[in-house]
């Protein structure tokens, strides 16, 4: 999916965590333990979605600047002790795509010769769910939709938990 996918539900993911530790620090045990749940919900929810088939809706210099001024705006709006969940959910939910995406597409950008391996299972052919020639527009539509829906219900119930109270 769209990298924007990923990051919904990367905030999502930080909305219902930063709930876990809104009376305890974020350097205590439980805190840390949010922070590496945080960063394993987001590896595996990235594998989730790309297993759903779905196009991609987005040309990627457009998602990719979307998604970082997302991330950004609820990072700056955030709890100071929520900002680490946000970093640790959004890491997780991109590193797949940085670690077997990553050197190819600057291989291609900077003509470098990087070794590209896709070590993730989703990114592999046999279980992804990308679709290039249009032919589940609809299927691919709806998961989108579902996404974007799951994530911003997630969001808005838990959003006492991640915003600031005072802007």
């Amino acid at each position: 999916m769209n990298v924007i996918f990923h990051t919904l539900a990367s905030v999502a993911t930080a909305s219902v965590l930063s709930a876990q530790i809104e009376k305890r620090p974020i350097n205590s045990a439980r805190g840390v333990a949010v922070l590496v749940a945080g960063l394993g919900i987001g590896i595996l929810s990235h594998g989730a979605l790309d297993w759903l088939p779905h196009e991609y809706p987005l040309p990627s210099a457009v998602d990719v600047i979307l998604s970082l001024i997302l991330v950004s705006i609820v990072f700056t709006l955030a709890r100071r002790d929520a900002r680490w969940i946000i970093f640790s959910c959004f890491l997780g939910a991109i590193l797949p795509d940085l670690v077997d995406l990553g050197p190819a597409m600057l291989n291609k950008q900077m003509q470098w010769h990087l070794p590209s391996v896709k070590i993730f299972p989703w990114h592999w052919k046999q279980y992804s769910g990308s679709i290039y020639d249009g032919s589940q527009r609809w299927l691919s539509i709806l998961n989108h939709l579902v996404v974007a829906g799951l994530s911003g219900c997630l969001i808005l119930g838990y959003r006492q938990s991640l915003i600031r109270n005072r802007l």
